[in-house]
C-alpha cells in the first residue's frame, strides 16, 4: 500500500468516527461517495456540508496547511463549497468555517508557500497557519480521545 493509500484509508476511518459522533448527537449525516470535491459529508437535518482535513504533521510542526491553489487553479479554501472544515490534527478535531479562515488570513497575513506535498505530482500554494491561531478563530475543538477511542 502506498503512503497516499494509507493516508486515505486512515482519513476515511477518522471521517467515519466524526460521522458516528454526529449521529450520537442526533444529527443525520450522509457521506458523499466517490470523488466529489465539495465536501465529505452532509448533515441532512441542518443542510450543512463538512470537509475533513487531515493534517497530522501539525501535531509536531505547529502549523496547519490551508491549500488555495493547485495546477494553476483555485483549490482548497478558494474552491470549497463546504459550510464547515474540520481539521484532524491526530489529537484534536478543530471545527471552523471557511469564512473564518478567510477572515484569519486577511487579519493576520500568514505566510503563503508553494511546495509539492508527498504523493502530489505538482506544486500547490498554501498558507501555513499556526494551529493555535486557527483555534482562536474556530467554533469548536474536540479532543480525539473524547470523541471515540484513538485510531492508530
Amino acid at each position: 500500500m502506498t503512503e497516499f493509500e494509507t493516508s486515505l484509508s486512515v482519513g476515511k476511518l477518522r471521517e467515519a468516527e466524526i460521522i458516528a459522533f454526529f449521529q450520537s448527537q442526533g444529527h443525520k449525516p450522509i457521506p458523499i461517495p466517490g470523488k466529489f470535491s465539495g465536501f465529505d459529508f452532509f448533515l441532512a437535518n441542518t443542510k450543512q456540508g463538512y470537509e475533513v482535513k487531515q493534517d497530522w504533521k501539525a501535531h509536531y510542526s505547529g502549523n496547519l496547511v490551508v491549500e488555495v491553489e493547485m495546477y494553476g487553479k483555485r483549490s482548497g479554501l478558494m474552491a470549497t463549497t463546504a459550510d464547515w472544515w474540520i481539521f484532524d490534527t491526530k489529537t484534536e478535531f478543530i471545527f471552523i468555517t471557511p469564512q473564518a479562515i478567510k477572515n484569519l488570513i486577511v487579519e493576520t497575513n500568514p505566510p503563503l508557500r508553494q511546495f509539492t506535498g508527498k504523493g502530489d505530482t505538482h506544486p500547490k500554494k498554501a498558507y501555513l497557519i499556526k494551529t493555535d491561531l486557527i483555534k482562536n478563530y474556530s467554533a469548536k475543538i474536540l479532543e480525539h480521545n473524547k470523541l471515540q477511542k484513538p485510531t492508530n
